[in-house]
């Protein structure tokens, strides 16, 4: 017998909604995490609008589906400034529909160094 343990239809996606600091800045920001596990989808948006206005790409999308949680790493390149790669590293829990993650940035000429910690709670 076929236990389901995921709740999410296929070719669904979910929005995430929280606060948190890119490393490299000071100030916090709001920010939706769309994302849809199904087709390796990840899209991010921003509520300080210099980092909306800010052209950055997102690639090297993995998905891991877990027993209890989703694990989800992705790359932005060109956040905060151009030649900047930041790795996040997401855990979507099934149970409580929170995400819990960090950001890291790797290293580059900028000097932009550190390990961001956040969570958001799922909105859609």
């Amino acid at each position: 017998m076929k236990k389901a343990t995921n709740k999410r239809s296929k070719g669904t996606e979910s929005v995430f909604r929280g606060n948190l600091r890119i490393p490299g800045t000071t100030e916090e920001t709001a920010v939706n995490l769309r994302v849809g596990l199904d087709n390796k989808s990840v899209g991010l948006s921003f509520s300080d609008p210099e980092i909306e206005n800010l052209s950055f790409q997102i690639a090297a999308i993995t998905v891991r589906n877990l027993l209890k949680y989703d694990e989800l790493h992705f790359i932005t390149s060109g956040l905060p400034l151009e030649g900047v790669d930041l790795q996040w590293k997401t855990n979507i829990a099934r149970a409580d529909n929170t995400v819990a993650g960090v950001i890291i940035a790797r290293a580059n000429k900028h000097k932009v160094v550190g390990e961001v910690g956040f969570s958001l709670v799922r909105t859609k």
